[in-house]
């Protein structure tokens, strides 16, 4: 799923420019998650609390904190987002540029525009590779998800096994569970304990899986028939 984030005080704006992108990515056939935000601050709160957006298109001109300084703060934390000023002047100042900015859109927006800036932003989001990112002891680390072997919970901690190393930080496994949903990578559940990407999996067998590295690890018994349906479904996709 594709999450946008549409940032402007004026609420007629807002209205607007969530229906035009609406219907573009219905139009596309793209499952998107579009929430709108009267201000900088709002906009930061929602990122701070739910994570990353793909997109978002900023109103350069706001009443508290203005677009490009929400985008600086964004960009601070975030290189892959993709930022689409929206202005009713040229201001293509020194300041925008350092935010690394995708695209500008001039108001009044015409949906023509809005769709052709929307079909290079989501083909630029396609080649770029999928992120998990997580903080452990207030420093940020992100890693491919391409990488992650699988997650293991531990109490209150998820250590994460990559291609590379073993990584720990404090969430619980469900939530992992949830974000791993959104990513094109197939994630499996096995077991209370256990998360593990399909694309390492050597085998199935009855009560537990092999991994490619020759870790062997156990379904729980409650996960067995979702594990053994998920398993043959992906599969049957190969």
């Amino acid at each position: 799923m594709i999450r946008i984030g549409i940032c402007d005080d004026v609420a007629e704006q807002l209205i607007m420019q969530r229906k035009m992108v609406e219907n573009i990515m219905a139009g596309l056939c793209i499952n998107a998650e579009v929430n709108c935000f009267r201000s900088g601050e709002d906009l930061l709160c929602e990122i701070e609390q739910k994570g990353s957006l793909d997109i978002i298109l900023l109103d350069i001109e706001m009443e508290g904190i203005n677009g490009v300084e929400t985008a600086r703060i964004i960009r601070e934390k975030d290189f892959r987002v993709m930022l689409l000023f929206v202005s009713f002047h040229d201001q293509y100042c020194k300041k925008i540029i350092s935010v690394q900015p995708f695209a500008f859109i001039d108001k009044p927006v015409s949906e023509k525009q809005m769709e052709s800036v929307l079909r290079h932003a989501l083909e630029i989001l396609e080649e770029l590779e999928e992120i998990f990112e997580y903080t452990y002891k207030k420093v940020s680390y992100r890693i491919p998800v391409k990488k992650i072997r699988y997650f293991e919970s531990e109490k209150r901690k998820v250590h994460i096994y990559t291609t590379d190393e073993v990584c720990s930080f404090y969430r619980k496994l469900d939530e992992v569970e949830q974000e791993m949903d959104k990513t094109d990578t197939k994630f499996l559940r096995i077991s209370k304990s256990y998360l593990v990407n399909t694309n390492y999996i050597k085998e199935q067998r009855f009560g537990k899986v092999v991994m490619n590295d020759g870790t062997e690890i156990k379904i729980g018994p409650s996960y067995k028939e979702r594990a053994r349906k998920d398993y043959i479904e992906m599969m049957g996709k190969i």
